[in-house]
């Protein structure tokens, strides 16, 4: 008997059922993670494996971490409410309040970014498939601007739901309006100058371009900078606005590079070797299958101080860096071996002394 009325006065106690209910909810939460979601997108995910598109895939994989997410954040907020009725401290209730709307939206914004990042894979893949590069480019600035907008949609909501006004807080800034408008310039002239970049398309991602001071192969191109790695490995972040007003010299879209140089011969070389010499560095030309034949120019160009100069000029087919130098390396040693065979010596900087006798006095 006495048990039965311990158990009784027990289960009726307050705190003890508000426990219980806590518990089932904590329960009710593990399943639905782990059975329910689980299971749901684990099946999905199966399906997803199928297709040719990976942005299923993506789905699959990243939207269970964030329902896990929300289901722990409503678990939270129903434990926190049934024990925020016994603090009569309205600060306690507002806090609890504004921290689950806090969670809420985090969660949210969460959600946003995979839904984005889904997006922008179909995306992708689908431009991909243009020969357009400006697409490519459009869907990386796509991922930044959206999340930005999400970003920014989330914390006015926030605000808004906290108690504050968001018009009156727009207002406000109305009176500041000429200190906002400075400070915001940069931001604005950094959009307007991605937007040139995208439309006007001077480089893409991967091409390897020249802006004043900065070289480098073109890594990223945000809205409001674009990031190029040097060949010294470092990472250079220019501001769009400074491109956009800036003189670009992208060398990615060279069909060829050039080679130019001038060889010295004594002065002591006979006009027919002069010819002979040049007659066979064209020919040099025309047997390399790495050399363009439509366009190139050898010929006898000046008597220089110290030597008779020959122009060579002309280009190769390819615009890797690495096999350039290779074809000049193979062309400057036929050089050197035509001219050894023809006896022709490369001159140097040289000077003739005469010295002349002064008559002896008598």
């Amino acid at each position: 008997m006495l048990n039965n009325e311990f158990l009784t006065q027990f289960i009726q106690n307050e705190y003890v059922r508000k426990g219980l209910i806590a518990l089932l909810v904590l329960f009710l939460a593990f399943f639905l993670k782990r059975v329910v979601v689980g299971r749901f997108f684990s099946l999905l995910g199966k399906i997803a494996g199928k297709t040719k598109t990976k942005s299923d895939d993506f789905l699959t994989e990243n939207i269970p971490p964030v329902i896990n997410s929300f289901i722990l954040v409503i678990a939270i907020y129903i434990i926190a409410s049934l024990f925020k009725t016994d603090i009569s401290h309205p600060l306690f209730k507002k806090i609890v309040d504004n921290v689950f709307l806090f969670l809420i939206v985090f969660v949210v914004i969460r959600l946003s970014f995979v839904l984005i990042d889904a997006f922008v894979i179909l995306l992708s893949e689908w431009t991909a498939k243009t020969k357009s590069s400006l697409d490519d480019q459009i869907a990386v600035v796509a991922r930044k601007s959206l999340k930005v907008v999400s970003v920014i949609l989330g914390i006015l909501f926030l605000i808004q739901n906290m108690g504050y006004s968001v018009s009156g807080l727009i207002a406000s800034l109305g009176l500041g309006g000429l200190t906002v408008a400075l400070a915001a310039k940069d931001a604005v002239s950094n959009f307007f100058g991605s937007i040139v970049i995208l439309v006007d398309s001077p480089f893409k991602i991967g091409d390897w371009v020249k802006m004043g001071s900065v070289e480098g192969v073109v890594e990223e191109i945000g809205f409001r900078s674009t990031k190029i790695r040097t060949f010294e490995k470092s990472l250079i972040t220019v501001p769009n606005f400074k491109i956009a007003n800036e003189s670009i010299e992208n060398f990615s879209n060279r069909d060829r590079r050039r080679i130019k140089f001038t060889i010295g011969v004594e002065y002591s070389t006979p006009p027919e070797k002069v010819e002979t010499v040049i007659s066979g560095i064209k020919a040099l030309i025309e047997a390399h299958s790495e050399i363009a034949h439509d366009f190139y120019l050898v010929n006898f160009t000046t008597f220089a101080d110290s030597w008779l100069e020959i122009f060579v000029y002309c280009f190769t087919t390819t615009t890797n860096w690495k096999r350039y130098l290779e074809i000049k390396e193979e062309f400057n040693l036929s050089i050197m071996k035509l001219l050894q065979k023809e006896g022709v010596n490369f001159a140097f900087p040289s000077q003739s002394i005469y010295i002349e006798k002064t008559p002896e006095k008598n």
